[in-house]
């Protein structure tokens, strides 16, 4: 490039304006016709070498365009508010899920989503056994399963059977948290655990099991014949060190009682237990709670003339224990206990679930109408009548699925109104929501499936 000379004047920027084109004051080269003559240069002349001034072409924003603009940006703030609400939700909804959130569970979601859901010939579909008791029928991901006297039958929402594993419980008891169950040989010794479709623990007991429960973390509870007559409390830990045998953590030896029904807090630390025995002539029911790091029980509770048939620790710390007579519940953090009373009405089913006790109450013995009882805590109860007996209860969600005289009805427990029905058959038997609108019908010798209308 040639150096200016000492005298010369710096370099001038021609600029071009886009209104000028608009305007037509100032047009391309392009666009000249070829008729005008083309004017000289005024620009002096440049030496050798030396650079033309450079053109430049600013754009002048109108003041709509400036408006629409500055609408278009999307303040930050509104950004991190965003974020906030997602986390928020995915923290609420991973809580809501703790439940499920297992290492069985992630397996099988992942599976899922690698080969997809097995497509089954849809319901209703036949189970593998002669019959199936209704508290051994529940819902697993979403498909039914059912617990016969020979098989444990596990089918997928679309009918497709995943599961079929045979046992030798003459007499078996399904107990379910979460994804764990525990079955057991009632009045005999056997007994095996599952983790998801897998078994865990199998084994038998030196006397007859009478009662069990399981928590979310493997952990088991089975209360035996007692060597001396009564009965006991043993507490296992499954250990997959110990090929495919518990651990036993815990033992209570009950110097007169028979265990009715046992019970776990939310990570089986803390225990339940319903005993029965007979003082004076009169048959006497006693609710024992455990702190499994100490020896001797923490708590107790009588109640007379009322066999306790099903105990339950909800998350919200209360304790429920459902009589033939009446309801025990006390909050688990001071082991205070009161009864609410049947008023002589007959219990014609029940169901403990959600930290909640759901009843059904019947002023007749074999037929006539009903009442739901929703007790949450120690506060009065929401009552729903129905025109006929509830044989059956099951939850999911804020629903409570009732089977009444072969139809299900279906209940918003939290207000009592009715929400929808569907057909159930007359050889229904059991039932078991997989959502608040839909589920399984366990017949005499099939499952089918229902969606409430």
């Amino acid at each position: 490039m040639a150096k200016r000379g000492k005298h010369q004047a710096p370099e001038e920027r021609k600029i071009i304006r886009l209104q000028d084109y608009r305007r037509g004051g100032v047009r391309p080269a392009a666009e000249t016709p070829e008729q005008e003559e083309p004017q000289p240069s005024q620009e002096p002349p440049r030496e050798e070498g030396e650079e033309r001034p450079r053109a430049t072409l600013e754009v002048e924003e109108t003041e709509g365009e400036k408006k629409r603009r500055q609408q278009r940006k999307v303040p930050q703030a509104v950004y991190r508010v965003a974020l906030i609400l997602l986390a928020l939700i995915l923290v609420l909804a991973l809580w809501l899920n703790r439940a499920n959130l297992n290492p069985e569970n992630l397996l099988n979601w992942a599976k899922l989503q690698l080969t997809g859901e097995e497509v089954g010939d849809g319901f209703p579909v036949n189970f593998t056994g002669s019959q199936v008791q209704s508290g051994n029928f529940t819902v697993y991901n979403g498909g039914p399963l059912a617990l016969s006297d020979t098989t444990l039958n596990l089918f997928s929402a679309s009918g497709a059977q995943e599961l079929a594993l045979r046992h030798s419980l003459h007499n078996p008891v399904l107990c379910q948290s979460g994804s764990r169950f525990l079955l057991y040989n009632n009045g005999s010794t056997g007994y095996m655990t599952l983790s998801g479709p897998g078994v865990s623990v199998q084994g038998a007991e030196e006397r007859a099991i009478l009662a069990g429960a399981i928590a979310q973390n493997g952990k088991f509870a089975l209360g035996v014949q007692g060597a001396d007559g009564a009965s006991e409390l043993h507490v296992y830990q499954s250990d997959p060190n110990l090929d495919g045998e518990g651990e036993l953590q815990y033992q209570y030896l009950f110097a007169k009682d028979y265990i009715t029904a046992v019970a776990f807090n939310y990570d089986g630390t803390f225990g339940a237990v319903a005993t029965v025995h007979s003082q004076g002539g009169e048959m006497v029911s006693r609710l024992t709670v455990f702190d499994f790091n100490q020896p001797e029980p923490v708590a107790t509770y009588e109640t007379g003339n009322n066999l306790l048939l099903g105990v339950y620790w909800g998350e919200n710390g209360t304790i429920y224990a459902v009589g033939d007579s009446a309801l025990v519940r006390g909050d688990s953090g001071a082991y205070e206990f009161s009864e609410y009373s049947y008023q002589g009405r007959q219990l014609t089913a029940y169901r403990l679930s959600d930290s909640r006790a759901f009843l059904s109450l019947s002023a007749y013995e074999h037929a006539g109408p009903s009442t739901l009882l929703t007790f949450h805590g120690l506060g009065d109860p929401v009552a729903a009548e129905l025109e006929d007996r509830i044989e059956a209860i099951s939850v999911y969600g804020g629903a409570a699925g009732l089977l009444v005289d072969g139809q299900v009805v279906l209940v918003d427990y939290s207000s009592g109104t009715e929400m929808g029905r569907a057909q159930a058959g007359l050889d229904a038997r059991g039932l078991a929501l997989s959502s608040e609108s839909e589920g399984y019908v366990l017949g005499a010798s099939e499952i089918r499936k229902f969606q409430g209308s």
